[in-house]
C-alpha cells in the first residue's frame, strides 16, 4: 500500500508541476491518459452486477476490472520503465495481442506482466 500512495504522490507532483508549466491543458494530455485510472461506469455491467462496472482505462484502453483476487500481495515498485511497460502491454492487450518483455535475466519482466495482471484483476500465468 505505501508503495501505490509514493508512485500516486509522485505522479501527482509531476502532474502538478506540469499544469504550471502550462504543459498539461486539459483531461485528454497524454501526461495524465497514461496513468491507470479506475472509474466506476453506471452505463456499463459485467458478470458481477448489472447496476455498473469498474473500467480501468489506460492511455485510450478500457479494460473491465475481473475481479480475480489472489491475496493481498507485495506490489511492485514503479519506475518509469514500469509506467512505459504498463502502456505496451495494454495496448497490446487491448488490439487482443499479447505481450512478452524482453531484457536481462532478473530485471523485473515476470513481475511487471503479473503486477498489470493484479490491477486489472486478470488471473495471470507466466
Amino acid at each position: 500500500l505505501v508503495t501505490i500512495h509514493v508512485h500516486q504522490k509522485d505522479v501527482t507532483k509531476e502532474m502538478m508541476d506540469g499544469v504550471k508549466r502550462k504543459e498539461i491543458k486539459d483531461a485528454n494530455d497524454f501526461e495524465w491518459t497514461k496513468q491507470a485510472r479506475f472509474y466506476w461506469r453506471n452505463s456499463g455491467s459485467d458478470q458481477t452486477s448489472d447496476d455498473g462496472a469498474c473500467v480501468i482505462s489506460i492511455t485510450d484502453a478500457d479494460f473491465y476490472y475481473q475481479y480475480e483476487y489472489l491475496g493481498a500481495k507485495e506490489r511492485l515498485v514503479i519506475t518509469p520503465l514500469t509506467d512505459r511497460c504498463y502502456i505496451t502491454l495494454a495496448q497490446a492487450l487491448n488490439m487482443c495481442f499479447g505481450g512478452a518483455p524482453a531484457g536481462p535475466a532478473g530485471t523485473g519482466k515476470t513481475e511487471t506482466v503479473k503486477d498489470l495482471g493484479a490491477t486489472l484483476g486478470i488471473f495471470v500465468v507466466v
